[in-house]
C-alpha cells in the first residue's frame, strides 16, 4: 500500500537566558507578517536548522545574546518529535526525543549528527527524517549523460531545497543551483527521485531495496534482542501497563498529599494552644533570664559602691590624722620636710599651711560620700531581695506551664507528629515508585522506537516495491509527468495576472518556459517571481494528487519582492502589481483547499512585510493561522523575534 510522506511543523522554541521565545504552527496556511528587520526570516531559518541546515543566517547580536538552545515540535508521518539543537555548535549533537516538547523529559534523547560526516551514537539526522518519511536512501547521480559521474546518498537537506523558497531565491536566475551546473543536475536528479521517474535505474532500485531488507532483519534481531532483555529484568512489553501503574502511583501520591493535608490540619487545630503555651513559657524564661542579669547587675554594683567606699574611708582616715598632727608640726624645724597624709608627696614645713576650714570641708565632702554610698548600697540589697523572690515565682510558673504542654503533647499532638511522618514517607516512597516507573518507561520506549523503525522501513520497503513494480510495468513515464506539471503550472500562471500568457512548457529539467522564453531567461524580475513562486507551488500541488517522494510543506520568504503593492494609474485592475500579488495568496489558498478536498494536511509557512487584502476580508480572514505579528511601534503586538532585545 502507498504512503505519503507528511511533515508539520508544530513549534518553535527558543530557549534563552531569562526566558523563551516561541512560535507556533498549524497545518494549512501560515503567515508571519510585520516589518523589516524584525526577525520574521530568522524564524523559517531556525526551522531549516532544526531539520539540519546552517546556522550562519540566525547568528546575529540580537539573537545570540539572548538564546542558547532551539527547540522543534514536528509530526513526521503523524508521529510527534522534538529536535534539540544548541545556536552556535552546529556541529554538536542533535537531539531527537520521541515526544512533544512538553514531555521531553520522560525519553531518552537520541544523539544525532546534523552533518554525513559527523560521528553520534545515532547517526545522520537525514537519515532519522527520511526513514520516519517513509522515504528510501537511493543513490542520486549528478549526471544521466556520463558514465563516470559521481554518486551521491539523497540526503533531507536535498528535499529541503525544494521546499524552501528562500528571499534570496525568489525570482533569482540562479535558483536551484543554475549557475553550477553539477549541482543543478544533482538537484534535476533529486526531481526525478520526487516524482518517481526512474529512467534506466531499475537495477540500483533493486540493489537498494535488498540494502534495506538486510537493515530490516538487522533491526528486527535489534527488537528480539531489546524484548529479550525488557523480560528478564522484569519490564512489561506493554506501554499501556505502564500507563495504568503510573496512573496508580500517581492516584497514590493524590491521596497521601490529602491525608497529609488533613493531618496538618488536625495538627495545626491541636497544637494551636500549645503554640500559645509555648510561647507563655518563652516569655516566661525571657523574664527569668532578665530578672537573673537584673540581679547580677545590683551585686556587681554593691561590689563597685563597697570598694568606693572603702576607697572613701581611707581617705577620710588620713584627714583626721591630718588633722591630729597639725598642732605638733609647729615645732617641727622649717628646713625638714614631711610626707603629706592624702598623697604621700614630700611636704617642705615651711610651705604654707592648708586652712582649717577648707579641711573641715573635705571632710564633711568625704563622710557626705561614705553616707550615699551606704544608701546605694542599702537600696541595691533591697533591689536583689524583691528581684529573688520574682526569680523563685516566674521559676514555678515556668515549671507549672511546662508540665501542661508535656502532657498536651503526649495526649495529641505527638501521635499526629508521628502519623504526619509515617504519610511522608509514604509519599516519598510512592514518589521513588513512580520516578522508577517512568525510567522503566523511557528503556521500553528505546524498545518501542525500534519497533517504530521497523514500521518506518517496512513502509520503506514498501514504497520502494510500488516504484519497482512501475518501473518494471513502464508505468512510470516521464513525458506524463512533465505533462502534469505542465498543466499545474499553466492553470497557475494563467490564473496569476501577468499579461501575454501564451506559450507555457516545462523541460525534463523541470525548468518552466512561459512566452517561450526559460525561466532563467526571463529579464522581467516580477516574472522570474511569479514563475519560481509558480514552480514550488506546482511541485506542492503535485505532491498532493500523485505518490510523491517528498512532504505537502512549503516555506516562502517574501513573496511579494519584485512586485509593486502599490496600484499605477495606467494599470489595469486585473493585470496590475497588486493584483498579481493577491492572486499569488488567492493560489496558495486553493493549495490549502486542495488538500482538504484529499484528506490530506498540508503545511505552507509564508514570510511577508506586506498581508494581502484577500486574507483581511472574508472568507480569506478564516483561512489563515497567524503565527506572528511584529510591529516595532505598537504596544499591541511584539517588536520582533527576540521581543525583550
Amino acid at each position: 500500500m502507498d504512503s505519503k510522506p507528511s511533515l508539520i511543523i508544530s513549534e518553535l522554541i527558543l530557549m534563552g537566558v531569562t526566558g523563551t521565545y516561541n512560535a507556533s504552527f498549524r497545518s494549512g496556511l501560515n503567515i508571519i507578517r510585520g516589518s523589516m528587520d524584525s526577525g520574521k526570516s530568522t524564524i523559517l531559518h531556525m526551522i531549516n536548522y532544526c531539520l539540519g541546515g546552517s546556522n550562519k543566517k540566525i547568528l546575529y547580536d540580537e539573537v545570540t545574546s539572548k538564546v542558547r538552545s532551539i527547540f522543534l515540535e514536528v509530526k513526521l508521518n503523524g508521529r510527534t518529535f522534538t529536535l534539540e539543537r544548541p545556536l552556535r555548535e552546529q556541529n554538536s549533537a542533535v537531539k531527537v526525543y520521541s515526544s512533544d516538547f512538553a514531555n521531553r523529559g520522560e525519553v531518552f534523547p537520541q544523539f544525532m549528527s546534523a552533518d554525513p560526516s559527523g560521528k553520534m551514537p545515532d547517526g545522520w539526522l537525514s537519515d532519522f527524517i527520511l526513514e520516519q518519511l517513509g522515504i528510501a536512501r537511493v543513490k542520486i547521480k549528478e549526471s544521466a549523460n556520463r558514465v563516470d559521474a559521481d554518486e551521491d546518498r539523497l540526503s533531507f537537506r536535498d528535499l529541503m531545497k525544494l521546499m524552501f523558497l528562500k528571499q534570496t531565491d525568489v525570482g533569482s536566475d540562479a535558483l536551484l543551483d543554475f549557475k553550477s551546473q553539477a549541482v543543478f543536475h544533482k538537484n534535476v536528479a533529486v526531481q526525478k527521485f520526487v516524482y518517481n521517474i526512474h529512467d534506466e535505474r531499475l537495477a540500483g532500485l533493486q540493489t537498494q531495496r535488498k540494502l534495506e531488507n538486510e537493515i530490516l532483519k538487522q533491526l528486527k534481531q535489534s527488537e528480539s534482542t531489546l524484548a529479550k532483555f525488557l523480560t528478564e529484568v522484569g519490564i512489561p512489553l506493554d506501554e499501556f501497563a505502564f500507563g495504568d501503574k503510573i496512573d496508580a502511583a500517581k492516584s497514590q501520591i493524590h491521596e497521601l498529599d490529602s491525608a497529609t493535608q488533613k493531618l496538618k490540619s488536625d495538627f495545626e487545630f491541636n497544637s494551636k494552644a500549645a503554640l500559645e503555651l509555648r510561647a507563655t513559657i518563652s516569655a516566661l524564661r525571657g523574664e527569668l533570664d532578665s530578672k537573673s542579669s537584673q540581679i547580677k547587675v545590683a551585686k556587681k554594683r554593691i561590689e563597685d559602691f563597697a570598694k568606693l567606699k572603702s576607697t572613701y574611708r581611707i581617705e577620710l582616715d588620713n584627714i583626721q590624722l591630718s588633722k591630729l598632727a597639725r598642732p605638733f608640726l609647729a615645732n617641727t624645724p622649717q628646713d625638714k620636710t614631711i610626707a603629706c597624709p592624702l598623697c604621700s608627696t614630700e611636704l617642705e614645713i615651711a610651705s604654707q599651711a592648708i586652712p582649717e576650714e577648707d579641711i573641715n570641708a573635705v571632710e564633711r565632702s568625704v563622710k557626705n560620700k561614705i553616707a550615699g554610698l551606704d544608701q546605694s548600697i542599702k537600696i541595691s540589697m533591697e533591689r536583689i531581695d524583691v528581684l529573688q523572690v520574682e526569680f523563685s515565682s516566674t521559676e514555678k510558673l515556668i515549671q507549672q506551664h511546662t508540665q501542661i504542654f508535656d502532657a498536651n503533647n503526649l495526649s495529641s499532638i505527638s501521635p499526629l507528629i508521628s502519623l504526619i511522618e509515617t504519610a511522608e514517607k509514604a509519599k516519598v516512597q510512592a514518589h521513588i515508585e513512580l520516578s522508577s516507573l517512568k525510567k522503566n518507561l523511557s528503556i521500553f520506549r528505546k524498545y518501542s522506537e525500534t519497533q517504530d523503525k521497523i514500521n518506518s522501513k517496512l513502509t520503506v520497503i514498501s514504497n520502494l516495491d510500488q516504484v519497482i513494480r512501475n518501473v518494471e510495468s513502464g508505468l512510470t513515464g516521464v513525458d506524463d509527468i512533465i505533462a502534469e506539471l505542465r498543466k499545474i503550472f499553466a492553470a497557475y500562471i494563467t490564473l496569476s495576472g501577468v499579461q501575454n500568457v501564451h506559450s507555457i512548457s516545462y523541460s525534463k529539467q523541470f525548468v518552466p518556459s512561459f512566452r517561450n522564453i526559460s525561466y532563467y531567461d526571463h529579464l522581467s524580475g516580477g516574472v522570474r517571481t511569479v514563475m519560481s513562486i509558480g514552480m514550488y507551488m506546482t511541485r506542492l500541488a503535485y505532491a498532493l494528487k500523485h505518490v510523491c517522494n517528498i512532504p505537502p510543506f512549503l516555506m516562502i520568504d517574501t513573496p511579494g519582492q519584485n512586485i509593486g503593492r502599490k496600484k499605477n494609474p495606467d494599470d489595469d485592475n486585473t493585470v496590475s502589481d497588486p493584483a498579481i500579488y493577491e492572486t499569488i495568496y488567492s493560489q496558495l489558498l486553493s493549495i490549502v483547499d486542495l488538500a482538504n478536498e484529499t484528506g490530506q494536511e498540508c503545511q505552507i509557512i509564508v514570510v511577508d512585510n506586506d498581508f494581502p487584502d484577500i486574507l483581511a476580508t472574508a472568507p480569506g480572514e478564516k483561512k489563515y493561522h497567524l503565527v506572528k505579528r511584529f510591529q516595532k511601534n505598537n504596544p499591541t503586538y511584539e517588536k520582533g523575534l527576540i521581543h525583550d532585545a
